[in-house]
């Protein structure tokens, strides 16, 4: 029984200090805390061998649940419809390029997948939804959290330099930093920069850029999917379609307000679960070939953006 049990509550302990340092500062996001967390404490456990019965409760029980309640945060009531057609644009294009640049790098399927998901839509809260629909593994999954993470902190301190040094207004600031950062956390502290307006300007993007994940998630299994197999849809991604749309024709702000702590924390814990199974050395066989991919992409998206910007 204690076997059973020892990773999941090892799993929940982690998720409790991960969604406690949360709190602390914006860039400290819950869900990459507890999947580095995670593989910190099991790589330096002799045999971890006794959690993995607990490592696959905690995933069954509590990535689903996340996933589905996730979907009360993809809200678009006060969003102007104007902003759509660009961020759409951004979004599509940049995961188009993380994904067929992580092609030509010869990258695993999966991690392509996860890596374009993350970079495009919300990080590592998209990557957990995702990666169960695509079937990757616990190597894949951290490996892709890892690299856009690494990117979205460096992306938090260079945008306002970069910003100040090519005197970039606070309108396309703005654009920059809520279209193209992973999370939320890091796209506060740098469009902060630009003072308390731009920050709430540049979420209105981000959560623009969240509201694609329905459109994501049918992507991902499409190209995930194998040839001799029938498309599967989980009934979790059906409940999260579902009170997306539901919080999107009904004024349900309650709603989105209770289950937004309990979908980050069953996240938090099944991302601990998925880092305590992980091991050092199966996550450092690609090198640094993610992180080169996310680069490249992220400076040809920038680019098309300064020219888009120059042009109008």
């Amino acid at each position: 029984m204690v076997k059973k049990v020892s990773g999941l509550t090892i799993s929940l302990v982690i998720a409790v200090i991960a969604f406690i340092l949360s709190y602390i500062h914006p860039t400290f996001d819950a869900l990459a805390i507890s999947i580095i967390l995670g593989m910190l404490f099991s790589n330096i456990l002799e045999d971890r061998n006794f959690l993995n019965d607990g490592i696959n409760i905690a995933i069954k029980i509590f990535l689903p649940v996340g996933i589905a309640l996730y979907g009360t945060q993809l809200s678009i009531r006060d969003i102007d419809p104007a902003m759509t057609p660009l961020v759409f644009l951004t979004f599509i294009s940049m995961f188009s390029l993380v994904y067929f640049i992580a092609k030509w790098f010869g990258l695993r399927k999966n991690i392509r997948i996860l890596l374009a998901t993350g970079m495009s839509i919300c990080g590592a809260s998209a990557i957990a939804i995702v990666s169960p629909l695509i079937e990757s593994d616990s190597e894949e999954t951290s490996i892709s959290l890892i690299v856009v993470m690494i990117y979205g902190l460096f992306g938090m301190i260079a945008y306002p330099i970069f910003a100040n040094f090519f005197d970039v207004g606070v309108k396309e600031f703005t654009f920059i930093t809520g279209t193209t950062l992973p999370m939320i956390g890091q796209i506060k502290v740098a469009a902060s920069a630009y003072g308390t307006e731009s920050i709430a300007i540049a979420l209105k993007y981000k959560l623009l850029r969240m509201s694609f994940l329905i459109f994501l998630v049918t992507l991902t299994v499409f190209l995930s999917r194998k040839k001799d197999r029938r498309i599967y849809i989980p009934w979790f991604i059906v409940v999260f379609v579902l009170l997306a749309i539901t919080v999107n024709i009904f004024k349900l702000g309650w709603l989105s307000d209770i289950s937004a702590p309990i979908s980050r924390f069953s996240l938090a814990t099944a991302l601990a679960a998925i880092g305590l199974s992980v091991d050092f050395e199966s996550i450092t066989e690609e090198g640094i070939k993610p992180l080169i991919i996310v680069v490249l992409s992220i400076i040809i998206i920038l680019t098309a953006q300064f020219l888009l910007f120059y042009l109008i």
